[in-house]
């Protein structure tokens, strides 16, 4: 049997502390990047709401990068992950806003 994957979670947030804790997900081969996200979610101690950013560590080899996408996906990303009042930033979600140049 798989050993559960481990990694360290840094989040910040806009009015509380950080939160930084150490967890382990399962290693499920079919696991997507939203179920871990789900996962860390439910283990933080302040407002989602409040959360900017969620900074990851991986400890794990290369053997568990390559055999489960959610981890390679997440290493791919640097690990990083960027909120608005606790919704996920997204590279398509900022291509749709408007931006304006000073």
């Amino acid at each position: 049997m798989t050993s559960w994957i481990k990694l360290n979670v840094i989040a910040s947030f806009n009015n509380y502390e950080q939160d930084i804790f150490d967890m382990s997900v399962s290693p499920k081969e079919n696991a997507t990047e939203k179920d871990l996200l789900k996962s860390i979610m439910s283990n933080l101690k302040n407002p989602k709401e409040d959360l900017y950013k969620l900074s990851l560590c991986w400890y794990c080899g290369k053997n568990v990068i390559k055999k489960y996408n959610f981890v390679k996906e997440s290493i791919n990303k640097n690990a990083k992950y960027f909120f608005k009042k606790g919704k996920l930033i997204t590279w398509k979600s900022l291509l749709n806003q408007k931006i304006y140049l000073i």
